[in-house]
């Protein structure tokens, strides 16, 4: 060497020592590393510098930066490199992959993987046109030993994934290398088939002659071979992966019995079966139906079975899954569409597999498969064929096991728990699972019924029956207080079983097939009606279960006046010693889910509640009267609920002036000179609801707090009223109910009246200026006027910023706060009620726009309503603020 060039080298290894050395000072480490940076960007010696510290006789740390130096002047200086330098650069890469490294074993793998780099990215540059004698050169390379073919692999699949995957080639360039692949892909195919089979074979000897070392080099050639093959499967023509009589999926299939390749084979498999295209091209996977292959798959997913908690096995367990399902789902693309597909051979050894999976332990393996079964069942021919319909049984029964919300990661009650270590890394990622996959569970569920009502509704029954005879189990944690929480068996079983009991129900009656005596589904209902429980969240799911036998009403109109009595004994349910102030957070809960249950039966069957309207109407005001009963959220609920039944009136004077006597204390808060004047300016504002002043505890002390709530309570009052009052659905009802005030002029269609509008309208203008001074309380002089403890008052809330985060957001903690009777503090109090106004007052204008029609738009110029609310002091206005803006209020009125 050129003692000039080796005075080079020297240099440059000393300074790529010290930049990795981690005792050198940053100022040593920073001159170094701009040594080479600019060797790297400037010297004329890049490539031969290079090439002389890429050879073995350096360290790993010297060599790779040997070959980083050679693949920047590939990348960045290639059109300034001489003929003689680039080919001079081919002829070493060819060199570097046939003796650059040492025994595949002992070499560090990022030192083999920039080797194949550099022949990948000379290949970007040159190949086919300018370097015709590649192909023969790698496999001649390949000849030479494991360590050889390893690295001439490892080019196939870097060069797949550059050019199909990532496609970071110009697209001339990415044209014609991908011609030049599909018109060698038959050489290829066998070229890495053959090395499959021979070195799994050698390999497979050679562990049973006990060589460990020479078959650990089999071993990892074997692999390399399977993760080429990732690259090609999923995009090259379908005959080559079926040439052979499917020689290669014969192949993956033998392949899942080797424990050490059986992951590889696996992942390739996964992705041959989860081709798209042309149903003609996807036709051969069926052949993985065979009986070689199917028993193949289940020995290998029996084996895996019995050490799934070891996480490799675990891993190789899902993808297999995966293939099974996968396989289905081709199956349901040419199934019916192919007059050649029918019932394929094996299916029922088949469907066992997939329910053995569905059952497992593990949710995630049972997730992958409830969306097959789906699939399946909805299906025009295969939910009709004998083999799947004697699965139904199993299928549903399985979920009444699936749908129990168990298997929290920091838990260790339930054996799922050991699978969830695996798939999640807390519980808040596993509350983020569990909903979607026991919305999936459902969903079979309901398509199962309708296939078999009688079948489905008679283990709902069943279930529901034993239920309601079982003792209370309220775990080890609930002893104490003799209540369930959310991990009490007793709480699970019965959540579980409302959400079974709703999808049955939910689709009982929309079946065309026989369906159950209606007799039973009565009897159902009576005894949940009798069942008594003091426990709030027992009680919560008494009343979804009472919610999802509703349809029953229909046929027993007599009961309903005890289905009212037990929804409002809810309605007012209380622990012992609790008052409106300490009410727990389950029994809140409750108390809110019997109000919105009742809202329900209103807008189901509002024709039949219409007879029982006084004496439901009586009783709300009852126990609405009543200060220490209802808090505003349940009052403002059920003011909902009892204005859909209004609607049956029919008759516009009746319901506007029920109307107006609903919205008369709102009318007489809302319009009151106190509000007037709280609504005028931004500093009134504030000193209404508190934002000046120092935080007050407990809120009972909080006077401002009162205020603030009898905001609330109008907003959320006038809110109900708007999107629950309409007129009747038929226009002879609207004619003779008075709801028809004249014909358009443009389509001559009638004109419909809501019997809200003259009460509503009435309350806008204050509406008006509570929107101006909302937004003016972002101006300077305002927000100075804050006290320390709201500075924080106006942030996003947590809910908004999940929201805007979505499923791949910071999931909220998971706590069981069931029992807590804590309240929130004031700043989260305020920080609520002002984002609760902002959006609900945009919520109101929206509805108003789209429920009150005609009369709103008359009545009101609407430009200048928006210019003198809505977009005043918008300069001041951070974007959150303005996405209901666009969200709530245009969609609506431009609907």
């Amino acid at each position: 060497m050129d003692p000039n060039l080796q005075q080079i080298v020297s240099k440059l290894c000393l300074a790529v020592e010290t930049v990795m050395n981690p005792v050198v000072c940053q100022s040593d480490r920073l001159a170094a590393h701009q040594i080479c940076e600019d060797f790297k960007d400037n010297s004329p010696y890049c490539v031969q510098v290079g090439i002389s510290i890429s050879s073995k006789e350096y360290s790993p740390v010297i060599r790779h930066f040997g070959l980083q130096l050679l693949e920047h002047c590939i990348k960045f200086r290639w059109i300034n490199l001489s003929l003689d330098e680039k080919q001079y650069l081919k002829q070493n890469s060819l060199q570097l992959l046939d003796t650059g490294t040492k025994y595949l074993l002992e070499e560090e793998l990022h030192v083999k993987d920039a080797i194949s780099r550099i022949v990948v990215e000379l290949m970007k540059r040159e190949w086919p046109q300018n370097w015709q004698s590649l192909m023969t050169d790698l496999h001649n390379i390949s000849q030479h030993g494991e360590t050889q073919t390893e690295l001439v692999l490892m080019v196939f699949h870097r060069l797949v994934e550059d050019v199909v995957a990532f496609q970071n080639v110009p697209n001339q360039r990415r044209r014609e290398i991908l011609q030049s692949l599909t018109a060698q892909i038959s050489q290829l195919f066998h070229f890495f088939l053959t090395l499959l089979e021979t070195h799994a074979a050698q390999f497979k000897l050679l562990v049973a002659e006990g060589k460990e070392r020479d078959s650990l080099a089999l071993n990892r050639v074997s692999q390399s071979v399977l993760m080429t093959l990732t690259g090609f499967v999923d995009w090259v023509n379908m005959s080559h992966i079926v040439e052979n009589n499917g020689r290669l999926l014969q192949l993956l299939c033998l392949l899942l019995d080797d424990s050490s390749l059986q992951l590889h084979a696996a992942e390739c498999l996964l992705l041959v079966v989860s081709r798209k295209g042309k149903l003609e091209d996807r036709k051969p996977i069926l052949i993985l139906f065979s009986e070689g292959a199917m028993s193949t798959i289940l020995t290998a997913a029996i084996a895996a079975e019995k050490a799934s908690l070891d996480e490799y096995y675990y891993l190789f367990l899902k993808r297999l899954c995966q293939v099974l399902t996968e396989i289905g789902k081709q199956l349901v693309a040419l199934w019916g569409t192919d007059p050649e597909v029918g019932v394929p051979p094996n299916f029922s050894t088949y469907l066992e597999a997939l329910l053995a999976f569905t059952v497992h332990k593990s949710q995630m393996l049972g997730s992958f498969t409830q969306t097959l079964w789906a699939l399946f069942l909805r299906h025009e021919h295969i939910s009709k064929d004998e083999t799947l319909v004697s699965f139904i049984p199993r299928v549903v029964t399985a979920a009444t096991q699936s749908l129990l919300k168990v298997g929290y990661p920091s838990q260790n009650n339930y054996p799922s728990c050991a699978y969830s270590k695996l798939d999640f890394d807390s519980d808040e990622e596993f509350n983020m699972f569990f909903p979607r996959y026991r919305a999936e569970v459902a969903d079979t569920v309901r398509l199962a019924t309708l296939l078999q009502p009688k079948l489905t509704f008679s283990i709902a029954y069943d279930w529901l029956k034993t239920q309601l005879q079982k003792p209370l189990d309220v775990g080890e944690v609930g002893v104490e207080k003799g209540i369930c929480n959310l991990s009490s068996p007793s709480f699970l079983e019965w959540d579980a079983l409302g959400v079974f009991l709703e999808s049955v129900m939910l689709r009982l009656m929309a079946s065309t097939n026989d369906k159950p005596d209606t007799t039973e589904g009565i009897e159902l209902l009576q005894r949940v009606l009798v069942y008594q429980t003091q426990d709030p969240l027992i009680l919560s799911c008494l009343l979804s279960c009472i919610s999802a036998l509703f349809p029953l009403l229909l046929y027993t109109p007599e009961t309903i006046p005890v289905v009212l009595d037990k929804i409002f004994g809810a309605v007012i349910f209380n622990l012992p010693g609790q008052t409106k102030g300490t009410r727990s957070r389950a029994v809140k809960n409750v108390r809110q889910h019997a109000c919105s249950i009742v809202v329900k039966i209103c807008k189901q069957y509002p024709a039949l509640i219409f007879p029982a309207f006084d004496s439901l109407y009586s009783h709300i005001k009852l126990i609405s009267n009543d200060p220490e009963q209802l808090s505003q959220m349940e009052k403002t609920i059920l003011v909902e609920a009892i204005m859909l039944i209004s609607n049956q009136f029919n008759d516009f004077e009746k319901q506007s002036a029920f109307i107006k006597e609903i919205l008369s204390p709102v009318h007489e808060l809302w319009t009151s000179k106190e509000f007037t004047q709280a609504f005028l300016a931004p500093d009134i504002f504030m000193s209404y609801v508190g934002l000046d002043q120092a935080a007050v505890e407990p809120s009972s002390a909080d006077t401002c707090g009162i205020n603030r709530s009898h905001i609330s309570y109008c907003i959320h009052t006038m809110l109900g009223v708007l999107k629950r009052s309409k007129w009747p659905d038929d226009l002879q009802a609207c004619q003779r109910g008075g709801f028809v005030i004249g014909t358009s002029n443009v389509t001559g269609s009638p004109i419909l009246r809501n019997p809200a509008t003259s009460h509503i309208l009435a309350l806008l203008n204050n509406l008006i200026m509570l929107l101006k001074t909302q937004n003016g309380l972002w101006l300077p002089d305002y927000l100075r006027l804050r006290h320390p403890d709201f500075e924080k008052a106006y942030d996003l809330l947590e809910v908004d910023k999940l929201a805007i985060l979505g499923k791949n957001g910071i999931p909220p903690p998971c706590i069981d706060n069931t029992d807590s009777t804590t309240c929130k503090q004031p700043l989260a109090r305020v920080k609520s009620f002002l984002g609760m106004i902002h959006d609900n007052s945009y919520h109101i204008l929206g509805n108003a726009g789209q429920c009150l029609g005609y009369e709103f738009y008359s009545a009101s110029n609407i430009i200048t309503f928006l210019q003198d609310s809505v977009f005043s002091y918008q300069e001041f206005i951070p974007d959150y603020r303005l996405r209901p803006v666009i969200h709530i209020l245009f969609k609506k009125i431009t609907q």
